[in-house]
């Protein structure tokens, strides 16, 4: 079987419909990468919140449920596929006519800490079982989704193509990897109920605190604290840098590293291309990396309106209030007066609007002028207003974006035209750079099957982009 057919079935971001915490814990005792008969693989793991089955060969990703002792279902499979258990073989069955027997395929793994300052990062190397690797590549994370397993199962469709795959737990994913400093703020955050973000969500920026306005969950509390405390998009990206420079001490000045940035991800790891453009041999960018970051959240919550059923003249309404909201002027030193007033008068208007529960307002009830530009300024610094165009000139090597047609986050024509134009401005003739629009995909590059709306199908042009993009680089 082909490489295409063992692509990797989801990226970084894919949250199954209806999936919640599993009551018996998130790991199954077969956790790990299987093969099938005739080659596909199929990765096994917990993403934080319920165990997962990625059959890599349909492109398809399943909840696993558990049926009876050393049974599971495969969630929203029609007819019902099951995976039994029987140490050390995986059955896999209702996939195909016959059940099929999965063998194990061994993964070599390391456990390591990302040295960043005021922290340590706990890290994860993945690397090709029977051979020394000759490209490696660091994650960086879609925002809101900063822990390693939000990163499956990426680390093993990357480790089929010969790759070596960093992981690490972003700052803000555990109170572990806080200082006491951070864990005084996340209290006070949580007691005054205002979440207001220091770094976006790849729904960009305040927008996971927006969907918190409404059906408020003390999970959703949660996250939104924990998207508070996460870094802006300078300090993600020299994070990033800091993992690099621990691969290419662990593998050797031979092996070419690059970074791999999803979402939010995706604009840091341009910024920390331009910033150590001797240091990276590549770039993937899913999902993001070009245009202003507050174009993209402007855009996500005009999708978020529609959801809602807001008319035409609401969007219209909204969309005005947004652009005061994202007035640069409003955050420049010396403007505080201005600031003040436009807002005041604005926020009043804003009660009174129907629109106002997808805006950034409606996690923070009745809150001040003042409170809310203490806490947006440092979110249009480090965050809104960053804008990769005089970046992405400086970016060097080889470069793959993927964004999806359907994207109700990142506005792909729009991101689109930032890429190209950016990426069109390098010289030199190594640094070869492919845009592509995903037809009919989302934002994690899925489709909706109606056949089965509670699976996420990956759309196979982006699976066959991408895989063709790293067999290329691999023999470069």
């Amino acid at each position: 079987m082909s490489r295409l057919g063992v692509s990797v079935a989801v990226v970084l971001g894919l949250v199954l419909v209806g999936s919640a915490a599993w009551a018996t814990g998130t790991t199954v005792p077969f956790e790990g990468v299987w093969r099938r008969p005739e080659g596909g693989l199929v990765r096994v793991a917990g993403d934080g919140t319920a165990p997962f089955l990625v059959d890599f060969a349909s492109r398809r990703r399943w909840r696993l449920e558990p049926k009876e002792p050393g049974v599971w279902g495969l969630g929203g499979s029609r007819p019902e596929a099951r995976v039994t258990w029987r140490p050390p073989e995986l059955v896999l069955a209702g996939l195909s006519v016959e059940p099929m027997a999965l063998s194990p395929v061994p993964v070599r793994t390391e456990a390591l800490k990302v040295s960043v300052e005021g922290a340590e990062l706990p890290a994860t190397l993945w690397l090709p079982a029977m051979r020394e690797p000759r490209n490696a590549v660091v994650l960086l994370h879609d925002a809101g989704r900063g822990s390693r397993e939000a990163l499956e199962p990426y680390p093993a469709f990357l480790v089929e193509h010969g790759f070596a795959v960093l992981t690490y737990d972003a700052r803000g994913a555990g109170l572990e990897a806080r200082g006491d400093d951070d864990r005084e703020r996340a209290n006070a955050i949580g007691a005054r109920k205002a979440q207001g973000d220091a770094g976006p969500t790849t729904r960009a920026a305040h927008g996971r605190a927006s969907a918190a306005g409404t059906g408020t969950t003390q999970g959703d509390a949660d996250r939104a604290t924990d998207d508070a405390l996460q870094p802006g998009l300078k300090l993600q990206g020299d994070d990033g840098l800091a993992a690099v420079r621990l691969l290419r001490q662990r593998l050797g000045p031979s092996v070419r590293v690059g970074l791999m940035g999803f979402g939010q991800g995706a604009w840091a790891a341009v910024g920390a291309s331009a910033r150590a453009p001797e240091e990276l041999g590549f770039l993937i960018l899913i999902s993001g990396g070009a245009g202003a970051v507050w174009k993209q959240e402007q855009h996500r919550i005009r999708n978020e309106g529609r959801k809602r059923g807001l008319t035409g003249p609401e969007l219209v309404d909204l969309m005005e209030f947004l652009d005061v909201l994202h007035d640069a002027r409003l955050y420049a030193d010396g403007g505080e007066a201005r600031a003040r007033k436009t807002l005041d008068f604005h926020f009043q208007r804003a009660k009174r609007k129907r629109w106002l529960a997808v805006t950034p307002l409606s996690s923070l009830g009745d809150v001040t002028v003042e409170r809310f530009l203490e806490l947006q300024r440092p979110l249009w610094r480090d965050v809104l207003s960053y804008d990769a165009a005089q970046d992405l000139p400086r970016v060097r090597g080889p470069v793959l974006a993927l964004l999806g047609e359907r994207d109700e986050t990142t506005p792909a024509a729009l991101t689109a035209r930032a890429l190209t134009q950016g990426l069109s401005k390098r010289t030199g003739a190594s640094h070869r750079a492919q845009v592509t629009v995903i037809e009919g995909a989302d934002h994690a590059l899925a489709v909706a099957r109606r056949e089965a709306p509670a699976v996420e199908t990956m759309s196979r042009q982006a699976l066959e982009t991408l895989s063709t993009w790293l067999i290329a680089l691999e023999v470069q």
